[in-house]
């Protein structure tokens, strides 16, 4: 027994995987009320309406930060003994993240009403949800600097912390205004995230980082040539993501409203809603440890051997929590969601599969962004998404909304071959 407390307490993912464990069953513990709560006011085609917004919010978000976040992460990784150049690198992508969420605010707020009649497409206006998320754009980059500097400097706790505290909040609004005004009220929960997160994440930085660094000292109106290159690397790769992923999500998902009807786009994003509760863990638990891990040493035999330790430690409890979810699908959706819902119940071996191999798919991806290598991570995400699109098209028509999940699965067995290929040399070099 004291060998095992021993062990743990000398594994660092451990300790990190026990804490995001904590968050990530507050997360799950809201998802599923919140879900419910979705399903009873808002209904499977208000759930499909929700998904677009969602995923047009998601992509604008990485714009408006200019795709900087892993690249931020990484940098105070590299500099936490060298205030002054990370002060140069966090002032420079300030003053470019600012800029940009500025003008998108402009943009998106007087591009409403078009917005509206496209992604939203009811009867009711909702131009004001739109102007409002313009608003919050500045905020959400706030939010990230946080966040980034918390990763980076690798303080867990509070980075845990954090979350949880803002997800809580954010249950409470959202249940509130889905209660009190149905579709309408889920819709605002959607956009007021970046003011709640923004003023959570100042309160709880203040003295997290001691006295090594102050926030107020890292923000700033100030340009370097040099670190702008740099980080517009960082950039291009995320904003690849932010355009390809959700367009083509939406894309999909406004084709299976037209041949399936808006209940059926309501049962996919069910269980896209639902795969994005257990995946947090992972894709957080790489964020946290994956990202700053790889970005301090670049050598092929810290690559391997951290990819095998998670793949090692992490995978086997994965895989058995995917299991039970399975097991559990048909009280999953009696809980969670409602009637409406048991469309879902095919969905779930496939996406499932899907995401077991996206889980481990994402560790080899890191080392893209931890090397800053845009070629090699343009290619594998155009495969990928390529990939879905037209496996989507195709498999669509022949077996209706399942056959999403089922691109889902054959995308990430395709991506997985495109990373082997593309890292066979950190992967199976000799060398170090």
């Amino acid at each position: 027994m004291r060998s095992l407390i021993s062990f743990f307490k000398k594994n660092l993912l451990l300790k990190v995987a026990s804490f995001n464990g904590v968050f990530i069953l507050v997360k799950i513990a809201i998802g599923a009320i919140m879900s419910r709560i979705i399903a009873d006011y808002a209904g499977a085609a208000g759930m499909a309406v929700m998904g677009n917004l969602r995923n047009f919010t998601q992509g604008v978000q990485t714009f408006a930060i200019l795709g900087f976040e892993h690249g931020l992460v990484t940098y105070a990784a590299a500099h936490q003994k060298d205030p002054s150049q990370l002060k140069k690198h966090y002032k420079t992508a300030w003053s470019l993240a600012i800029i940009s969420s500025v003008v998108l605010a402009i943009v998106i707020y007087f591009a409403a009403p078009w917005l509206d009649d496209y992604l939203i497409a009811l009867d009711v206006s909702f131009i004001n949800v739109f102007r409002l998320f313009a608003v919050s754009l500045p905020f959400y980059v706030v939010f990230i600097f946080i966040t980034s500097l918390l990763q980076g400097y690798e303080v867990f706790k509070k980075y845990i912390t954090l979350q949880i505290i803002i997800s809580l909040i954010i249950f409470l609004i959202s249940a509130y205004l889905i209660y009190n005004y149905n579709l309408t009220g889920a819709l605002y929960g959607i956009v007021i995230v970046p003011f709640v997160q923004c003023v959570i994440g100042l309160i709880m930085l203040k003295n997290a980082l001691g006295n090594e660094i102050s926030f107020r000292s890292l923000i700033g109106f100030q340009w370097d040539a040099t670190i702008t290159r740099k980080l517009f690397s960082y950039s291009l790769m995320a904003l690849v993501s932010a355009v390809l992923l959700p367009t083509v999500a939406i894309l999909v998902r406004n084709e299976v409203r037209v041949l399936e009807g808006d209940d059926a786009a309501g049962w996919w994003e069910g269980i896209v809603r639902l795969s994005g509760y257990y995946l947090l863990f992972a894709t957080s638990l790489i964020s946290m440890y994956i990202l700053p891990k790889l970005s301090k040493d670049d050598s092929f035999k810290n690559f391997r051997n951290t990819i095998s330790h998670f793949y090692k430690t992490i995978l086997p409890i994965l895989f058995l929590g995917l299991i039970a979810v399975y097991l559990s699908r048909d009280l999953i959706i009696s809980i969670l969601f409602n009637a409406d819902f048991d469309g879902m119940e095919p969905l779930f071996k496939w996406q499932l599969a899907g995401d077991f191999v996206k889980i481990v798919t994402t560790v080899l991806a890191f080392q893209f962004v931890a090397r800053n290598n845009f070629k090699k991570y343009l290619i594998s995400e155009l495969i990928s998404v390529a990939c879905f699109y037209l496996l989507s098209m195709y498999l669509l028509p022949q077996y209706g909304v399942e056959g999403i999940v089922m691109a889902h699965l054959g995308t990430y067995i395709v991506y997985l071959i495109a990373l082997i290929i593309l890292l066979k040399k950190e992967l199976f070099s000799s060398s170090s």
